[in-house]
């Protein structure tokens, strides 16, 4: 299938892979952003073992689709109660595309941003504003007190 050129062992989540440059994988769902560390790279001719991950390696992947697994069907029974139910599950997962295998160097896009610290930002509660809600006890005493006073 792929021949003996740059390849790559990397960690995303708690799954390990085996990745080729132009490879599409499947994985868990990442949320807009894939965390990925390299624990093992070779460019056909060396390889370099991770301690446990390699330093200066870099695998460069693009989230290129989001889509479903199968379905899971679970079903619960209990004997001699006529009772049964079943439940169905599917597992959202996310397509990347294996574009870059890199060996020496910072990510590209770590050297481009530049690290800004996040303004703290303190939310306020607005005073509390009294109302007086009337009640009927209240209004029967407002009603008692006027009639005394007439």
């Amino acid at each position: 299938m792929f021949s003996m050129d740059k390849y790559a062992i990397i960690k995303i989540g708690s799954a390990q892979y085996k990745v080729h440059e132009g490879e599409t994988l499947i994985v868990d769902n990442q949320n807009g952003k894939v965390d990925s560390e390299v624990l093992l790279f070779s460019d056909g001719k060396t390889t370099i073992l991770g301690d446990p991950i390699v330093k200066d390696a870099h695998v460069k992947l693009k989230i290129s689709g989001a889509l479903r697994g199968d379905k899971i069907v679970v079903g619960r029974f209990k004997s001699k109660s006529r009772y049964r139910k079943n439940r169905g599950y599917r597992d959202t997962l996310t397509e990347l595309l294996v574009e870059k295998i890199e060996l020496g160097g910072k990510k590209d896009e770590e050297e481009k941003k530049v690290v800004e610290t996040p303004k703290k930002v303190v939310h306020t509660k607005p005073a509390k504003v009294e109302k007086k809600v009337a009640t009927k006890k209240s209004v029967k005493t407002k009603k008692v007190t006027k009639k005394e006073t007439k």
